[in-house]
């Protein structure tokens, strides 16, 4: 749970600094565009280790859910 609130957080604050940088070459003409390039793929990357995660967790929530069922239903053979 840690994890993911971290990954949150880190995902929010990139894109903010990405929007700040292409606002800011826009307007300014400041920041290298290996800089904002490196900055979207952090924020790429951040989010699909997030979704990554999630992902386990759904599929193991998934696999005990259907262990329980199987369960459930072999109960009901047995009476």
């Amino acid at each position: 749970m840690k994890s993911k609130r971290i990954l949150s957080i880190l995902f929010w604050i990139l894109l903010i600094i990405l929007i700040v940088l292409i606002i800011w070459r826009i307007f300014g003409n400041s920041p290298s565009d290996f800089s904002i390039l490196i900055t979207a793929l952090l924020t790429i990357l951040i989010k699909m280790w997030a979704i990554s995660d999630e992902l386990k967790d759904f599929k193991h929530e998934v696999k005990f859910s259907f262990y329980k069922v199987k369960k459930d239903i072999s109960g009901l053979k047995k009476r």
